[in-house]
Formats: C-alpha cells, structure tokens, sequence
C-alpha cells in the first residue's frame, strides 16, 4: 500500500512539474508519460484543482501568471499539505471550516497573482461509470459498436468523448449513412461494444474536431458566412479568433472589419452572431441573414405582448 502511494504522489508532483516548465499538457501526453489510463489522469487533475489549472478539450492549462517557486513551501510540501487535507474534508462541518481556514492561510498571499481565469463548467460526468467505461475501451480497441439514444439504435464507430460548451458527448461515425454525428453520453441508455475492429487510416479526427465549434456540426456539410462587425466591438475580433476558421477579409475606413467563418451547420455561429447583436450585420448567406431577421422580430412580437410584471 506504502508503495502504491509513493508512486501516485511521485506521479502528482511529476505532472506538476511538466505542467510549470511546459504550462499546459494534453491528458493523453501524461497517459503515455505515466502508462495510466484518462480516467486515473483525470482523477490526479482533480487531486490538484488547488492550483491554477483549466482542463481544455483534452488539455491541462496552468495560468501563465503562476509561479511555483516560493522560499515558504516546496513543491512536495505544498502536495503533501492539500492530500493530507483532502483526507479530512468532509468529515463535519467544523472540520470543513478549518480546512477552509487552512487553506485560504496557504493561498493568500502564498498563491497570489494579479490574474483571475475561470475555467470552463463541465457536465459532471462519472469516469467510473459502466457505460463510459465500456465506451473509452471502445474507443481504444477501435470496437465497431452499437448504440442507444433517445429510443434509437445505431452501429458506429466510436472516435472520442468531447466536451461542447462543458457537455460530454460521444463522437462516433454512424455507420448507417457514414456520417459523424454527436451523441450525449448522458442520453446514452445502451452501448455495446462488438469483437469487430474498424479502420481509422483515412479518418484524422483531430483535424475534424479543429474545425468543430458546436454539437450541432454537420458533417459532410460545409459554408461561409461573412459579417461586418462595427468599429464598436472590431478590436474583439482582432486580438483572438471567435471560432477557429475566423479570418478578418478587410479592415474598412470607418473602423469597422469583414470576416468570415467556415462553419457546417448554422448553430455554429448563431450565438455568436446574437451575443454581440447589434454591433454585428449578418452579410451572406442570404438565407442566414433572414432566419435571423424572422426570430428577432418574432422575439421583439412577445415581448410586446407581454405584460409587465
């Protein structure tokens, strides 16, 4: 038992100090370094939520801002002091109020810089859970498989579990009309894996999921859509890229900018479109434009017709 431990805080302070030199690692790297499955590196990930980090489509960020190296505590000390608190957590409530009081006497002003990063909500999701397990081995031994969601039944080839907007869904090619589609993990009723293997030579799921900005992606299906973006909010746009195939076209006199987005479904953009409204002209598609003109006005009816409360 000794042994086992020593081996998983040796693994903790290891992350940690890949994670300081390198300040972000993606989980299936630490998996290799540490011949541990996601769910384990998941779980260390937790273990350590006391520092800065921010878990990304599969990739650990530490806030660039930190700094790890203090004359008070090492490295070692500080893991040591926060397992050895995580041990008596939730005991009862006084103890939880000490292990508080601890540990807000270790973060200020030991841990604290200028800089506050909220990273992003996710669905809780049980990495324990039968039916993810059976999907991650699905997905590692390239398992054709049969799934059920919402009362339907599919043959797929499962590829990834993916977070969109902090929710899991599985995403797997339906064998049925060779599309990839998304299927919430937690709308999954049945998943069973066959003995049959499935080739994924021609299919480069990193590059698909670069260009995937919503659940609701179409696959197969591709289309621009162009905006003006006024002067108001143009600077927005210019210091980072909104969705990964944003390309600014043209910076006008007026201050304002054109730019596209590739997107295969129109769910893709519309939040984005509709959270910087009216600062922001839908262009083309033309049939984009008047989907969004029709709700906006069918918005604008109801409120109306609404009696103030």
């Amino acid at each position: 038992m000794a042994e086992n431990h020593d081996i998983y805080f040796a693994r903790l302070i290891l992350m940690m100090e890949r994670l300081i030199s390198d300040k972000s690692v993606s989980v299936y790297k630490f998996t290799e370094m540490f011949n541990v499955d996601k769910r384990t590196v998941y779980r260390d990930i937790k273990r350590l939520s006391f520092f800065p980090l921010e878990l990304r489509k599969g990739i650990v960020y530490l806030e660039e801002s930190y700094d790890l190296v203090r004359p008070d505590l090492s490295t070692k000390e500080l893991l040591l002091t926060e397992l050895a608190l995580s041990a008596i957590h939730n005991i009862d409530e006084s103890t939880n109020k000490r292990v508080h009081s601890i540990r807000a006497k270790l973060t200020n002003p030991l841990y604290f810089n200028p800089y506050n990063i909220k990273p992003e909500s996710f669905q809780e999701m049980s990495m324990d859970s039968d039916t993810v397990n059976k999907i991650e081995d699905a997905i590692t031994k390239r398992n054709l498989s049969k799934v059920t969601s919402n009362e339907i039944t599919s043959i797929v080839q499962p590829y990834k579990i993916v977070a969109f907007d902090g929710i899991w869904y599985l995403l797997a090619k339906d064998i049925a009309d060779k599309k990839i589609k998304t299927y919430l993990v937690s709308h999954i009723q049945e998943f069973r894996a066959s003995t049959k293997i499935f080739s994924t030579d021609y299919v480069d799921i990193n590059a698909i999921l670069e260009n995937v900005h919503t659940a609701w992606f179409e696959d197969g299906n591709s289309f621009s859509v162009k905006v003006k973006i006024k002067k108001e909010i143009a600077h927005y746009f210019k210091l980072k890229s909104h969705l990964s195939s944003q390309e600014i076209l043209k910076e006008n006199s007026d201050g304002s900018i054109i730019v596209t987005f590739d997107v295969s479904s129109d769910e893709d953009v519309d939040n984005l479109i509709k959270s910087w409204l009216p600062h922001i002209e839908v262009i083309s598609p033309t049939r984009f434009k008047k989907r969004l003109i029709n709700e906006l006005e069918e918005y604008l009816k109801v409120l109306k017709n609404t009696p103030s409360i």
